[in-house]
């Protein structure tokens, strides 16, 4: 892997590649022995990666905020903050409640975008490559794959979300499988020249194998509880504090913990008005995290990591970030 950017955030995330490969790949170990996976067990790591990283790492989107706005718009920062987040968040939940076929297409290809920015920062991405093209195919993997390759299995679910029947659903994604051989050249050509510049290629072609044999809500759910989302909390710790790993970790509890709690709580809410987990909670869940996902991306765009000669003292504000 190429020189990362912090004392401590290159050790980790190698740490979270090593872990994310071996998840993967004890699962697709046990799917090539035959081994077939309950849908309660793909529930509970799907709900398991949101309830414990994925809502809460959305959950420092403010304090990221906080030093591009307040020296901006003074101490009421946080009022044009809130009204735009919700703003954001609510406009795309209007989309699912007047157009939702549209406003899944659009969260699909936000996710992609999304996706791909995450896993082509810090080193992830081999140089030689296009920054467009590797956002492109790496934020494909987890979309476009589970779609293509298990339209029958993701079919209830997005339709679900979308509102439509879920057979139709079904022949509108098996209609992507056209696109899976571009996405394997691209592939295929990122990971050789990955090889070539002596880059770590386990954790992507892991990914890739895991979303080639596993369901795709097990899939997803090891890929956004182990990858995308500890990324990105990985790199919100880095931002707050590059010289002192503990004093980042403590910081990143005391944000992630109340939000998981508020998350739990939500999906127990949403299970008890519908006795059908796709109808009744994995669907408005989807529905919730594009909402959010929309001003997150927003957000997430001004993080930049803090500079490498210092890091902020255990009292001190982060203040990097792009304007």
């Amino acid at each position: 892997m190429a020189e990362l950017h912090h004392r401590w955030l290159g050790r980790a995330l190698r740490l979270q590649l090593a872990v994310a490969t071996a998840g993967f790949t004890a699962f697709c170990a046990l799917a090539v022995m035959g081994m077939r996976f309950d849908f309660g067990l793909q529930l509970a790591v799907l709900l398991a990666g949101i309830v414990l990283v994925g809502f809460p790492h959305g959950a420092f989107d403010h304090l990221v905020a906080r030093p591009v706005l307040l020296p901006r718009l003074g101490p009421l920062w946080w009022l044009p903050f809130l009204l735009g987040y919700l703003g954001l968040a609510g406009l795309v939940w209007l989309g699912w409640m007047i157009a939702p076929a549209t406003t899944l297409a659009l969260f699909l290809v936000g996710s992609v975008l999304h996706f791909g920015l995450g896993d082509t920062e810090d080193g992830l991405l081999p140089g030689r490559v296009p920054r467009l093209l590797g956002i492109v195919t790496y934020g494909a993997l987890p979309i476009l794959l589970p779609i293509a390759l298990h339209p029958a299995e993701a079919a209830p679910v997005l339709a679900a979300i979308a509102g439509w029947d879920p057979a139709v659903m079904q022949r509108v994604l098996s209609s992507a499988v056209w696109l899976l051989p571009a996405w394997a050249v691209a592939f295929g050509w990122i990971i050789s020249v990955a090889w070539r510049e002596r880059q770590s290629v386990s954790e992507r072609i892991a990914t890739a194998a895991g979303f080639v044999l596993l369901p795709p809500v097990l899939a997803f759910g090891l890929y956004f509880g182990l990858g995308h989302s500890v990324r990105h909390v990985l790199r919100l710790g880095a931002w707050r504090n590059e010289a002192q790993p503990k004093v980042a970790a403590r910081w990143v509890a005391t944000v992630m913990l109340p939000a998981g709690a508020v998350c739990a709580a939500g999906l127990v809410g949403l299970a008890w008005f519908d006795d059908d987990t796709t109808t009744g909670l994995l669907a408005p869940a989807f529905r919730i995290i594009a909402a959010l996902t929309l001003p997150h991306m927003i957000v997430t765009s001004w993080l930049e990591p803090a500079p490498l000669d210092s890091g902020p003292t255990p009292g001190e504000r982060p203040t990097a970030a792009r304007g």
